[in-house]
């Protein structure tokens, strides 16, 4: 399986194995042993490989992937490192290459943040913000904001950040660690949490990136006027109670609360989009589905080389989703045939519930009502046995709502099969508990339909 690229433009040195060890221990020390961490940043050169260009005779920064079992949470990482190359912002590392990992540019150096008047301090923090909510629009979110990930670079007497997105998971973590008096409470920190909304963790997470960089005492907090100092009262809620403590949603906003600070104009932000929910980020399903049908292929033959090393599951589930989202897709652009090959194909990688139910809508809409019906049967029959493949991409969460839209949609379609042969208790019956799990038009629309239906029926 290729990690990085290995040949070609770029020469690069060290092994990806190394690294995957290292970002390991890593989560280990942030998540288990935080309190042994020393205090004082340490080097943070294991958690990339270096290389350097052999066209533009530059030195770059590799990501590599991880072992076979993290390939789709690879692929994803990939995804938001084709956004920031497509965004292409001054503010961001230039993303010279994205797969199979990632190569930046060199970076500037990693280095403790310097303490700067409101001005510069606010100025920065400005600059990230851009980056945060053109990202957000891009479904790319749960960034990483500290010194090894969030840089800062002197440009025409004036700082600026060089920001290197995606980043490493627990390197802010860690540095964040590092710095602090009181690691337990630093660890436990909310902001921190794995649940936090990743626009909230963003919003959060700017917030102490601007006080950071503050030098200011409280007598000359109190002596600035009273929009700035509003301005930095709402950032100090933040700060300490969480972006909903200062009743802020968006990067937008937040922007603005810096504009302010920093004395610049108004008209400076206002193109910034407004995110208050961060969109889906998907791949390319073409390009996924090709590199994982080798690479399952890749992983069969390492299986029968040696029973010990079967990473083929890792592969199976997160293509057959691939497959389902392809099919998706498919249909809706109205290739309803493209789309019934894409779910068997995912079907013959997963037997997972919800693609049984995407089978049935297929045939339905291609009228063989009768496999169509053993298909919703199969789905009800799948799910009865409570098997948990969860499959990546947001497609099936862990969370008891996702599964109920799951269901729903499986009593609607068996609902609304039932509707067409005039069985109408039964349609009846499974579109009301659709109803019940997961209230949508298309099931009110179809009760309406059943309804209708009696009427006609009635005698008189």
């Amino acid at each position: 399986m290729r990690r990085f690229p290995e040949e070609g433009r770029f020469d690069v040195r060290g092994n990806p194995d190394d690294v995957a060890s290292a970002r390991h221990v890593l989560w280990k020390y942030t998540r288990l042993w935080y309190r042994n961490i020393e205090p004082g940043l340490s080097k943070k050169r294991a958690y990339w490989l270096l290389g350097s260009d052999r066209q533009a005779g530059g030195q770059v920064y590799i990501h590599p992937r991880g072992e076979a079992y993290a390939w789709a949470e690879d692929l994803a990482i990939e995804a938001v490192a084709r956004r920031v190359q497509a965004l292409a912002s001054p503010y961001t590392v230039p993303v010279l290459q994205v797969g199979p990992g990632i190569v930046f540019a060199a970076p500037p150096p990693a280095c403790p943040r310097p303490s700067l008047p409101i001005e510069a301090a606010a100025a920065c923090a400005l600059q990230a913000c851009d980056v945060v909510a053109r990202l957000h629009e891009q479904g790319c979110g749960r960034l990483g904001f500290g010194p090894s990930h969030l840089r800062l670079v002197e440009q025409s007497g004036d700082l600026q950040v060089r920001w290197l997105v995606p980043g490493v998971a627990d390197l802010d973590l860690l540095e964040a660690l590092e710095t602090t008096d009181d690691c337990e409470a630093e660890a436990m920190h909310p902001r921190w949490g794995l649940n936090v909304d990743p626009i909230q963790h963003d919003l959060w997470q700017l917030a102490f990136f601007f006080f950071s960089l503050l030098a200011m005492d409280t007598r000359a907090q109190a002596a600035l006027e009273p929009d700035r100092r509003e301005a930095l009262r709402t950032l100090t809620q933040i700060r300490d109670g969480g972006p909903e403590a200062g009743g802020i949603q968006d990067a937008a906003a937040m922007a603005g609360l810096f504009t302010v600070l920093a004395r610049l104009p108004r008209a400076g932000v206002e193109p910034l989009p407004v995110v208050r929910v961060l969109p889906r980020l998907y791949p390319d399903w073409d390009e996924v589905i090709v590199e994982g049908e080798a690479m399952l292929e890749e992983a069969r033959l390492q299986r029968e080389r040696d029973s010990h090393r079967d990473w083929v599951v890792y592969v199976k589930l997160p293509l057959a989703a691939a497959y389902h989202q392809r099919a998706s897709r498919a249909w809706a652009r109205g290739d309803v045939g493209a789309a019934l090959g894409d779910v068997d194909r995912a079907l013959a990688l997963d037997d997972h519930a919800p693609y049984h139910t995407t089978r049935a809508v297929l045939l339905d809409m291609l009228d063989r009502r009768t496999e169509a019906r053993a298909a919703i049967a199969t789905a009800f029959k799948v799910d009865a046995r409570q098997e948990n493949t969860q499959p990546p991409w947001g497609e099936q969460d862990t969370d008891n709502n996702a599964k109920n839209v799951e269901r729903a949609r499986a009593h609607l379609t068996r609902g609304i099969l039932a509707l067409r042969e005039r069985s109408l208790d039964a349609a009846e019956e499974d579109l009301r508990r659709a109803e019940e799990l997961d209230p949508t038009p298309a099931s009110a629309r179809a009760r309406a339909a059943v309804r209708r239906a009696r009427e006609r029926t009635q005698p008189g």
